[in-house]
């Protein structure tokens, strides 16, 4: 895999290009939706404008009787409709990011009331099962809690490169990150991925940032340069409010994501209305 921006130049160009896009205010990022079975020319060019060159877009609709079909017309107007079959997908492309009872489902922290750390979505999966975009979308918020934060994974790639190279050079190892396989009664569902953590992604030509702060069974390639590097970045992570987002969603409301770094406090459910999010997640970006 090809590291990013080795050109200090091509860098240097990149980088003022998306500062002068960035902008702390979140409405600046919203599109409301008339008509989701049909957006408009309007709608359509901010959300492709909006989430390449900031990599994320919100979206507001009016209320719908079929939740699920309608944020599948928006997902394949804007092109994505190739999306990861995962343990919990549903056959319209869709999770259903809810509290579960089901034994095996709740081992999975998406599924609970848990805190959910800073982690790119896929970050498990191979190069051709890549996840380079997912939308998150609100049917039943929570009682209270479960607050989404995010942040564009571009801006924490100039902080680091910023504060040294040598961190990008150790997050770019080949073999920084290994998740190993899911392997339940001797079946393997997932098999091992090894990767960088920051790289350019050759389908998309786009950086590229697969990460969890999860450290149960993530092996982080053994050298001192790597590990200092993953320290740099998670106290990184402690500070970036001058960059992240962070937003409670409410009903009707959803975000559209070029897959960026994000996470999601604990929350108290509603017994008489549990919390709801359907999750889509594509192998193209939107853009």
């Amino acid at each position: 895999m090809a590291k990013p921006f080795e050109d200090t130049a091509l860098f240097e160009s990149w980088r003022d290009t998306k500062l002068s896009n960035f902008s702390t205010r979140l409405d600046n990022y919203l599109v409301e939706i008339e008509d989701p079975l049909k957006l408009s020319s309007t709608e359509f060019e901010k959300i492709r404008k909006t989430c390449g060159e900031s990599s994320f877009c919100l979206i507001k609709i009016k209320e719908q009787s079929d939740y699920a079909s309608v944020i599948n017309k928006i997902n394949s107007q804007l092109g994505l409709i190739d999306y990861d079959k995962h343990l919990y997908v549903k056959t319209n492309g869709l999770a259903s990011i809810t509290v579960s009872k089901r034994t095996d489902q709740s081992e999975f922290i998406p599924y609970t009331d848990r805190e959910l750390g800073w982690h790119t979505d896929g970050y498990y999966n191979e190069e051709e099962n890549r996840v380079r975009s997912f939308t998150l979308f609100c049917v039943n918020p929570s009682l209270s809690g479960g607050e989404t934060s995010w942040v564009d994974h571009e801006l924490i790639y100039i902080k680091l490169y910023e504060e040294s190279k040598d961190i990008i050079e150790a997050l770019c190892h080949p073999r920084a990150m290994t998740i190993p396989a899911n392997i339940v009664n001797d079946k393997t569902l997932r098999p091992e991925s090894t990767g960088p953590i920051f790289f350019n992604d050759r389908t998309s030509n786009a950086l590229y940032m697969r990460y969890t702060q999860r450290k149960k069974n993530i092996q982080f390639h053994d050298s001192l340069e790597i590990s200092q590097a993953v320290e740099a970045l998670d106290k990184l992570l402690e500070d970036i409010d001058d960059i992240k987002f962070s937003h409670r969603f409410n009903r009707n409301e959803g975000i559209l994501t070029n897959n960026v770094l994000h996470k999601r406090t604990s929350f108290i459910d509603n017994p008489d209305q549990p919390r709801l999010l359907l999750r889509g997640r594509y192998f193209n970006r939107i853009n």
